[in-house]
């Protein structure tokens, strides 16, 4: 009987390398050789599993958002009727936006990525699409007689809300933590109660 293969352990050793070298040097000081020293493995042994330094920062942007897909999209996804909104306005403008972690600032270098990377680019729009998508079924469970037009504009409305929300509290700028763009949020969804 064979080894069994190691493939997936050192991807995945790859992969955590990877984004503590991203949070560390930023997206132009992310090299194979730094992700190398990060991991414990020999250059060769990355170039091995994930290709070249693109191939690793694509392999690396599906990697990330899949643990988000299963944190925000399948949670609510998989949440009662009655309690999908509460649950997305909970995650933008508190539990998965703030407080500010490690991750916010590997995001912002693959957004810097994906803005020359046709391949990353398509994996943050397909995701960023998806949780979007997310927050408008969540509408239309609250608000199933809301048109669809509105959900969708409102729902894009509170995702960039949020997004722009934790940029701010990168910064340390006092009010992004303070509840005002939740109330901001809130005022945005009152327009459904009125319909």
């Amino acid at each position: 009987m064979g080894r069994p293969s190691m493939a997936a352990e050192r991807i995945e050793q790859i992969m955590q390398a990877t984004g503590h070298c991203l949070r560390k040097n930023g997206l132009a000081g992310t090299t194979l050789e730094r992700v190398s020293e990060e991991s414990g493995l020999s250059r060769s042994h990355v170039r091995h599993y994930v290709g070249n330094r693109d191939d690793l920062l694509r392999k690396f942007a599906g990697w990330l958002y899949t643990g988000y897909q299963a944190e925000f999209i399948d949670r609510v996804a998989a949440a009662e009727q009655r309690d999908k909104l509460a649950m997305t306005m909970d995650y933008l403008f508190s539990t998965g936006f703030l407080p500010i972690s490690d991750d916010d600032t590997v995001i912002r270098e693959l957004i810097t990525a994906g803005v020359a990377d046709e391949s990353i680019r398509a994996t943050l729009q397909g995701h960023y699409t998806r949780a979007i998508q997310t927050v408008e079924d969540a509408i239309a469970a609250e608000h199933p007689g809301a048109p669809a037009g509105a959900r969708r504009s409102v729902a894009y409305g509170l995702w960039c809300l949020a997004m722009g929300n934790s940029m701010m509290a990168e910064l340390q700028l006092p009010v992004a933590s303070g509840g005002l763009v939740r109330t901001a949020a809130e005022g945005m969804l009152e327009r459904f109660s009125h319909d």
